[in-house]
């Protein structure tokens, strides 16, 4: 059943897009852009300023013990740079990584096997993906990375990021669905059996011991669904108008984030 995030006495705010959903402390908290401000959003709906973000366009965050990474881009006219920035509170941001000089973004990021990475686009001068790219995290600081078998995404930006110990999985969307992509070390990839989700724009994925599960919005007519790899699909307990932020595990178990007239609502998944 679905739940407002923040039902008080009191007018709720409205925001006008979410990054992502950070798992902070005792519950998961969205990230999400309040006039031209980036705020931390908890579950009972108080909001929290944040530092370090200030007119950066971000797309995605994770979170493992270490803390909190953010990816996105930074304007520099008339491109924009893809970065990277971290936190250990998800309050105070600093960036740790940006590919100056070219006209890029990074649109997923993720914990997996022994470090984090993130995934991204080169883009055109009309902002339309062109190449992929990569970015992983080494005790030296971040770096640029090689990938093969993501090929196909040049065009279809990455949408979601997800890792654990045994691997990686990426989602990349067409105007026909969603691709989804595994690789054991980040470096070399490969589709996902059964990974052809066809009209999903899915943009959270929750790598459990022996599946994956999504979480999309439907291309045709944008109704909230969630399923398995190689299982079925079903609808997800929101109105018809929300739209998907991501997914997160909390102590009520596998969440899905959604904003619905630019307010935050979770679901069970």
């Amino acid at each position: 059943m679905a739940s407002t995030i923040g039902t008080t006495a009191h007018a709720q705010p409205t925001f006008t897009r979410s990054a992502g959903v950070a798992e902070l402390g005792q519950s998961p908290k969205a990230l999400c852009l309040l006039g031209s401000s980036w705020v931390l959003v908890d579950e009972d709906g108080t909001t929290y300023p944040t530092t370090g973000l200030e007119g950066a366009t971000v797309l995605d965050v994770a979170t493992d013990a270490r803390g909190v990474l953010a990816v996105g881009s930074r304007p520099a006219p008339p491109f924009t740079e893809a970065t990277v920035w971290q936190s250990a509170d998800g309050l105070t941001w600093h960036e740790t990584m940006r590919l100056t000089g070219t006209n890029t973004e990074f649109t997923g990021v993720g914990f997996g096997p022994g470090t984090a990475m993130a995934l991204g686009s080169g883009l055109t001068e009309e902002r339309a993906p062109t190449r992929t790219i990569a970015a992983r995290r080494t005790p030296q600081g971040w770096s640029e990375v090689p990938v093969t078998g993501l090929e196909q995404t040049a065009e279809h930006a990455i949408t979601t990021l997800s890792g654990n110990r045994s691997g990686w999985i990426a989602a990349a969307v067409t105007q026909d669905g969603t691709t989804l992509y595994r690789s054991p070390d980040g470096s070399a990839w490969s589709t996902v059996d059964a990974g052809q989700l066809d009209d999903t724009a899915v943009q959270g994925i929750l790598l459990e011991d022996n599946a994956i599960r999504w979480v999309a919005n439907a291309i045709g007519g944008s109704a909230a669904i969630t399923g398995t790899v190689g299982a079925g699909r079903r609808p997800v307990a929101v109105p018809e108008n929300a739209q998907l932020v991501g997914a997160a595990r909390s102590r009520r178990g596998p969440l899905s984030y959604w904003l619905v007239d630019g307010r935050p609502v979770t679901a069970g998944i």
